[in-house]
């Protein structure tokens, strides 16, 4: 497979995600800031923009729930809003039409041109809702149209490490510490975690949710399965590659997801925290190690005669 192929699948798997979860923790996170007011409307606003790396340049007059929406729907040029990663997500995809499906450019196409008409920034629920249909939609493209070859591959290993760092970046939020009594629940709604959790009959409380996101063995967005995940597909990865170059990445992966999955029978809320943390700093590493190994060129040959 050609680098410049393998790269753009990582990246649309990544964007995806990213604008996934962005969407999702966006709707959570505004219904509870307008639901419960007892809370300063700009504490809670900067909550949510600190852990994504939004925070912008402005009177804190303006970090208002309305202000919160606007900045995290974003604009095309910052990938980290909703409205970038989309864009970014479509851009990858514009430049290797030949290897998607027809309809994934064409609903990614058809999902960015809808956000660059705007989102409400007073009623954002429906909107958000909707949005969220039309990237499952891409989502579901890619699980049954996608070839199962190198690119899925690579677009499923950019998701699982992006799912990685998007969880630590919600569970940064710490919702159930600014509102106790629905916080918990908002966090788990914003993983699309709400009713997974029901059913392992856990009390409600921060801690239980935090140690459910981190290190529940069964549900697909806590951060032991998409280690988990990441690493079966560095290893399918290396049917195509000599072993030597997955060998940095293999590690990373592999070390992250025996350190989630052999964690202490009984983790302290401290415990989760840490490995909380070192899921993020690993997504890091493994996104680096991937980038050294299969896109960036080893220099420009220059032919003798």
């Amino acid at each position: 497979m050609l680098s410049r192929i393998a790269e753009a699948m990582f990246w649309i798997g990544r964007y995806v995600e990213r604008a996934e979860a962005t969407t999702r923790l966006l709707a959570e996170h505004h219904q509870l800031l307008v639901e419960d007011t007892r809370l300063d409307p700009v504490v809670g606003v900067e909550a949510m923009l600190g852990p994504l790396g939004l925070m912008p340049d402005t009177p804190a007059s303006a970090l208002t729930p309305a202000g919160l929406v606007g900045i995290v729907v974003g604009e095309s040029m910052n990938s980290s809003t909703i409205l970038g990663s989309v864009a970014a997500a479509r851009e990858n995809a514009r430049t290797i039409r030949e290897a998607l499906p027809g309809e994934m450019f064409e609903r990614l196409n058809a999902t960015h041109l809808r956000l660059q008409s705007g989102i409400s920034t007073i009623v954002p629920g429906i909107p958000l809702r909707g949005l969220l249909d039309e990237l499952a939609v891409v989502t579901g493209i890619i699980t049954w149209q996608m070839p199962r070859d190198e690119g899925l591959v690579f677009l499923r290993l950019g998701a699982a490490l992006e799912r990685l760092d998007m969880t630590a970046r919600l569970l940064d939020i710490d919702h159930e510490s600014l509102w106790p009594q629905a916080g918990a629940a908002t966090t788990l709604r914003a993983a699309g975690g709400f009713n997974p959790f029901l059913r392992t009959q856990r009390a409600m409380t921060g801690d239980q949710v935090r140690t459910f996101l981190v290190l529940d063995p069964t549900f697909p967005r806590s951060m032991l399965q998409c280690a988990v995940r990441a690493e079966r597909q560095v290893r399918q990865m290396a049917t195509y590659v000599s072993p030597q170059q997955v060998s940095s990445l293999l590690r990373t992966v592999g070390i992250l997801r025996a350190e989630l999955e052999f964690a202490y029978a009984t983790p302290t809320p401290a415990d989760v925290d840490q490995l909380a943390d070192r899921a993020r700093i690993a997504a890091y590493e493994a996104s680096d190690a991937t980038a050294v190994a299969f896109f960036r060129q080893a220099g420009t040959i220059v032919w003798s005669h």
